[in-house]
């Protein structure tokens, strides 16, 4: 089972990492400093391919929100459009 992990390199977000692998799974930390960015969706759609779960634990810059609305928004048009291309 492949687990993407969204802020998977910080401080809860790395542990979670850590222990889901340590349990067997394929857990991926998703994080800016890893290529994905939520906020502009960079790298967001190749890394959701073939994802079984999806755990958000980024910590946005604003607690703004619009900013979590957008977030989620790009989030799932990402989602969707990875599905359609497996």
């Amino acid at each position: 089972m492949k687990i993407i992990v969204i802020g998977g390199t910080g401080l809860i977000g790395s542990k979670v990492v850590t222990k889901l692998r340590n349990s067997g799974f394929e857990a991926v930390a998703a994080s800016r400093t890893s290529g994905v960015d939520t906020l502009t969706g960079r790298g967001l759609a190749d890394v959701l391919a073939k994802a079984s779960v999806v755990i958000d634990l980024s910590n946005p810059m604003s607690r703004c929100r619009s900013w979590a609305q957008i977030a989620f928004r790009k989030a799932a048009t990402c989602a969707r459009s990875s599905r359609r291309r497996s």
